[in-house]
């Protein structure tokens, strides 16, 4: 497995995921398969970031025709259950048919757009309009994208409803002579329906129509009494002809939608083909628009097991500063096979730094462009990410446990080319122990073919020679006096400043010995008092 479901939750990979803006029932399907591409597929890989970077191209070019074949998608209803009642030879009702005709004009307007992008489709990509179903299913050629059971498709039916229409306008023209004379022999105006309603207490009205032969009784209210005009008695025998001959039409119709499903099925091949390519388009457009909407690039892929990234932005977390008026701060890391220590105080965004890289690198594995300045990574046959907040209540589990039996089933991968990403190894535990656990895990990652990152703050870790660190920037160089003035006037909180003037870049460290003493300086900010920060001080001399 390249990614769990669990990892890609705290990975906050759904938050990217959501931004693939899809319209079609058939590209909601392709972005549902989507999976990582592994080693053997680079080549695969290679030429769907091609395909972003060229639909990136065509947005920018022809951003009205890209508008207009969105709204083209949005039209496109899920055709799939039709399609499997005509591979079962099940008869398609009108409305099934006219859905399949809506779907004809659609493919065709797509085509069209398609046409004015002067795009040279790939063949899994390309739209292809059906004009032998078209005719199909608009034989008198209107070009309305309507349907019914037409008269040109049977002689008998064009017969039979020639009958049924005579005899509807012989019965109307009975039904309206018969109302004409009740109205002049009674003198009263006769509703259309043939119906005539008179007040109770009108008793000369109600004598009157009880003794019009030409009216019989229908019913009666609390006020109202209503009469109904008699039709005349040949009036039954054709109606009665009539609901056989309707009878007879809807036979001819079940022949003939059971001919146009069977001609439908000759063409299914090629009906699924198209919502496949209509599935697969929709996606790589809404891939597209992604990468505009990040501003991201796409990504280079090395032979050599490493991991660039440069100017890299957590895109969830950059929303969030955005919509507080703040700037994300870009992260660049230069990572190779080994380990590598990000150590900083808390608050100081070392968690956000090793979401970047996995959210980056699963990103670029899943075929979309990242939000970067410039990334170069190798594929990874995993990606494994620690949060260091698990808890197992299902096993009795400690968050510890649980954290120990993660890291447990990832070393027996530690073989492979991957990625392992550990925020605060054994932060469950008690310090001294920790230690131990984390340089054991470290010097036995360090030689493997894995990339690990981890976050620490356990002193030491980093004191061998192949032992990469890196430590987030934080405070270093800001004003103290300065920041705890501006603290004691804001009305925001300490938390607020400090975290508008952390740097939250991440810098080498040469000295392999030095640790981060950004958490004296925060909790002084934030008013400690001063004789237990002396004390602390006077502690971390010692160690």
């Amino acid at each position: 497995m390249f990614i769990s479901e669990q990892i890609f939750k705290n990975l906050e990979l759904d938050y990217i995921f959501n931004r693939i803006t899809v319209y079609t029932p058939y590209g909601d399907t392709a972005k549902k398969q989507m999976i990582p591409y592994l080693k053997e597929q680079k080549s695969v890989l290679l030429e769907e970031y091609e395909r972003i970077e060229k639909v990136v191209s065509l947005i920018q070019k022809h951003r009205y025709t890209l508008v207009d074949m969105r709204n083209i998608f949005k039209h496109i209803k899920d055709l799939r259950g039709s399609f499997k009642r005509i591979e079962e030879d099940e008869v398609l009702s009108t409305v099934e048919l006219f859905e399949i005709k809506s779907f004809l004009f659609l493919l065709e307007q797509m085509d069209v757009n398609i046409q004015k992008l002067n795009w040279n489709v790939p063949l899994d990509l390309k739209i292809m309009p059906m004009p032998s179903l078209m005719d199909l299913l608009d034989p008198e050629k209107n070009g309305v994208n309507t349907f019914y059971i037409y008269d040109t498709y049977s002689e008998k039916l064009l017969s039979l409803r020639k009958q049924i229409k005579d005899m509807e306008s012989q019965i109307q023209r009975s039904k309206k002579q018969a109302r004409e004379d009740v109205q002049q022999q009674i003198n009263m105006k006769v509703r259309p329906n043939g119906e005539i309603s008179v007040n109770k207490s009108d008793q000369k009205a109600v004598k009157a129509l009880e003794n019009c032969s030409r009216l019989v009784y229908s019913s009666e209210t609390y006020m109202n009494i209503t009469f109904k005009v008699k039709l005349e008695e040949n009036i039954d025998e054709i109606l009665k002809k009539l609901e056989e001959l309707k009878l007879k039409e809807e036979e001819e119709e079940f022949v003939i939608r059971t001919s146009l499903t069977q001609a439908l099925k000759k063409e299914i091949k090629d009906l699924y083909k198209n919502i496949k390519a209509i599935g697969l388009l929709d996606l790589l457009i809404a891939k597209g628009y992604l990468a505009i909407g990040m501003e991201a690039v796409k990504p280079k892929i090395s032979d050599k097991e490493s991991l660039t990234i440069i100017d890299g932005r957590h895109i969830k977390v950059s929303d969030t500063l955005r919509k507080q008026g703040k700037e994300f701060t870009p992260i660049s890391v230069n990572l190779k096979k080994g380990v590598t220590c990000i150590t900083g105080a808390n608050m100081g965004g070392k968690t956000i730094s090793l979401k970047l890289i996995g959210v980056l690198s699963a990103m670029a594995q899943f075929g979309l462009f990242v939000p970067a300045k410039e990334m170069t990574f190798s594929i990874k046959n995993y990606i494994f990410f620690s949060l260091g907040d698990l808890q197992s209540t299902d096993m009795g589990l400690s968050t510890f446990g649980a954290e120990i039996l993660q890291i447990k089933n990832i070393i027996e991968r530690a073989y492979e080319s991957g990625l392992i990403l550990i925020d605060e190894l054994a932060r469950g535990t008690n310090p001294s122990e920790g230690y131990a656990i984390s340089k054991a895990l470290i010097n036995f990652l360090k030689e493997k073919e894995t990339i690990t990152v981890i976050t620490s703050h356990f002193d030491g870790l980093t004191s061998d020679d192949d032992i990469d660190h890196l430590q987030v920037k934080g405070l270093k160089g800001v004003d103290y006096e300065a920041l705890k003035e501006e603290i004691g006037k804001t009305l925001e909180g300490g938390i607020e400043v400090v975290h508008k003037y952390m740097d939250y870049r991440l810098i080498e460290v040469k000295n392999k010995y030095e640790v981060p003493r950004d958490a004296i300086n925060i909790a002084r900010l934030m008013g400690l008092q001063e004789h237990l920060l002396k004390d602390a001080e006077k502690y971390l001399q010692q160690c």
